[in-house]
């Protein structure tokens, strides 16, 4: 009988290593017809594969836009940990890194560079108009964090109906909405305090 207590992962690799004591104690042969384990990790993988590659194209996409290594280097620091922040938080909500709430991973890598890369861009317009690195950071900051907020808890705010949805398919999209929801929050923290605090120090100072 299934259980959301435990893993189809965890479960095929216990029976799995049975089943081989069965065969080297008893001599008897166990032919395998289907293993849902190796599928799931195969799919797994695939799909942590694509958050890498999704990770790595949008450094480079960044820098083909702000042609700045030291900007680039700030946006892309900003994204794994806001990953791992946004990980921590799925932890903490007893949510497993499945199939659901790593695609919910992967469609929030995208989203997780677009708070910073709009901080990014008003401190260096500070930083044109001749202020210092450190104000420059706060200014260049506090000018667009309501806007950001307003942003990111709109996005957020589409995913509230999946809450009154019931049955089996609200355990399906809830975790994949909550994962969306965690990498926004994380996002809006690192972009609000991780790169103002970075680009003060890294930017060159004129």
């Amino acid at each position: 009988e299934k259980s959301s207590n435990y893993a189809t992962t965890d479960v095929t690799s216990e029976l799995l290593a049975e089943i081989a004591l069965l065969e080297e104690n008893d001599d008897v042969e166990i032919t395998i017809l289907l293993d849902q384990g190796e599928y799931i990790e195969m799919a797994t993988g695939n799909v942590v594969d694509n958050l890498v590659i999704g990770g790595i194209l949008a450094v480079i996409v960044l820098f083909l836009f702000l042609r700045s290594f030291r900007a680039t280097f700030i946006v892309g620091v900003a994204i794994p940990i806001s990953l791992l922040f946004a990980i921590i938080l799925i932890y903490l909500s007893d949510i497993t890194l499945n199939i659901i709430s790593l695609g919910g991973l992967a469609l929030g890598i995208g989203m997780l560079v677009d708070n910073s890369i709009v901080v990014m861009e008003n401190i260096f317009r500070m930083k044109q108009k001749g202020l210092s690195n450190k104000e420059a950071a706060i200014k260049g900051t506090s000018q667009v964090a309501s806007a950001i907020t307003a942003s990111t808890l709109t996005t957020i705010s589409v995913f509230i109906p999946i809450m009154f949805i019931e049955g089996f398919i609200q355990e399906i999209f809830m975790q994949m909405a909550l994962t969306i929801t965690f990498s926004l929050v994380a996002s809006l923290l690192i972009a609000l305090t991780l790169v103002p605090s970075v680009a003060s120090k890294v930017l060159k100072d004129d």
